[in-house]
This record gives C-alpha cells, structure tokens and sequence, in this order.
C-alpha cells in the first residue's frame, strides 16, 4: 500500500504531467488495450480541452470577439502560467481578464470585455439575498434616515468602462458585427445586478447615480449620498431625485436590507 508521501508524489507528478502536455506518461501506467502513450494523449487532450471549454463559456463573448485561434492559443498560455488549483473550475478564469491586459496591452478593449463578462458570471452565482421593499422602509422612524446605511444585495457590482465595452458585447451577444473600439473620455460606470427573478441585468449609470451607488457599495449613510447629490444639483432637486434613485433601486431589488449606528443589519 502506498504511503501518503508516495501518494502525494504520485499525484503531483500526474498533475505536472498534465499541465506540461509532455508527450509520454509521467507515471507508470497498467497495461491496457491500448499502448500507454496513446491512452496518456487521449486522457490529457480531453483535459486541455475541458479547461478551454470552460474559458469559453465563461468569456463566451471575448472568444467570439479575438476569434477561435487566438482564443485557443491566449488561453493555453494562461493555464501555463496561472493552472488550477482548486477541487472546481468555477475560479479558473479569475484572473484571465488581467492575463489579457498583460498578454493583449495593445488592445486593452479586450480584457475590459473579458472583466465585465467575469462580473456577469459573478452576479449570476452570487448569493441569494431577498430585496429590502418600499413597506419596510416607510416604517423607518424618519429621524433615523440621515443615519440610514443601505446594504445592497451580494450581487451589485459596479464596473468602470473606458471603452464601449456594453455596445461590443451586446452586437456580439445577437451575433452581429460589434462596433469599433471607442475609448471614452471618462470612464462609463455600468451597473450589474442580479434581480429578484434572477436574472442578471445591467445598464449603464450617469455620472450622479454612479457616485451614489458608489457611496452605496461603501455603505454611507443616507445623508452622505444626500450631501453629495446636494453639491451636484440645484435647489430642491437633489432631494427629488434621491428619492427617484431610492425607488428604482427598490423596484430593481438591488437593496438587500439596511443598518443604523444602533441598529443590527437587515439582510437575509
């Protein structure tokens, strides 16, 4: 019987092997029907493949986008440098959109795709949380509000695009042509969210909402994203429109529960 060192020998070797393509079974083999190289080919080509099927579903729209050879080849020297290590493939592609920004610097649209298609898939498997409604918070004690912190839900994200990153991959989602890269200016915030029917939406933010989701993802006080929506907008404006802002994000269940000073959090 092997001893746990042999073991862990035996399997890390197997693992190396692996990982290293290498021609000719890194550990003995049984005898088998078939010669041991070819058996060692077939089991590490279909585990190469495995791992670009995965990347491919997740950044289904950056394959789509840089072609199926450069993908191929972008993503075998990604899982050179950066092989699993984890019992799931859910984290594989974790850091791919910064190998792109390192492999692809002369193209940067693409690893701004490839992060924001990583937030999507993140929204997708984030945590369930049931959303605050408008009832719960109109029985608030209203001398309680300035001291008000939103939680929003573990699935809000919030992703700054430099480039026209939302219109690239919706063309790209109805199989149709994207539209050059433009880079902006200002950095475009994009809202993700997955909402109370899961589903995973997005949209793009102006800039006075983008602070305020901002300063939401931050957890200030409700009387801080009034101050800094006062110091954007005129007059009583900024009070109306907070309470517009408040109510779309009721209606598209980004608010999760809130926490006073006093006060334990409201999150299910």
């Amino acid at each position: 019987m092997s001893t746990p060192v042999e073991l862990q020998a035996l399997q890390q070797a197997f693992m190396t092997g692996l990982q290293q393509q290498t021609a000719t079974p890194p550990i003995p083999l049984v005898v088998g029907s078939l010669p041991a190289d070819l058996r060692w080919y077939i089991y590490a080509n279909a585990y190469q493949s495995r791992l670009l099927e995965c990347l491919q579903q997740d950044f289904e729209q950056t394959w789509a986008y840089v072609g199926d050879e450069m993908f191929a080849s972008l993503c075998q020297e990604y899982l050179q440098q950066r092989p699993p290590h984890s019992w799931t493939l859910r984290e594989l592609g974790a850091q791919f959109p910064l190998y792109l920004e390192q492999a692809l610097a002369e193209h940067p649209q693409v690893s701004e795709l490839a992060e924001f298609e990583w937030r999507l898939r993140g929204a997708f498997d984030a945590a369930d949380a049931e959303p605050l409604t408008l009832g719960e918070i109109q029985r608030l004690d209203p001398e309680s509000w300035p001291d008000l912190r939103f939680l929003v839900t573990p699935s809000t994200d919030l992703h700054l695009q430099h480039f026209n990153s939302l219109e690239v991959w919706k063309a790209l989602k109805a199989e149709q042509t994207p539209p050059p890269p433009q880079r902006s200016e200002c950095a475009i915030p994009c809202l993700i969210w997955r909402d109370p029917e899961r589903r995973t939406r997005y949209r793009s933010l102006d800039a006075d909402e983008a602070i305020l989701v901002d300063a939401l993802l931050h957890q200030e006080a409700f009387a801080t994203l009034c101050m800094l929506l006062n110091a954007r907008l005129p007059g009583d404006n900024a009070a109306f429109q907070a309470g517009q802002y408040l109510q779309q994000w009721l209606t598209d269940g980004l608010l999760g529960g809130y926490r006073l000073e006093q006060d334990t959090s409201r999150l299910d």
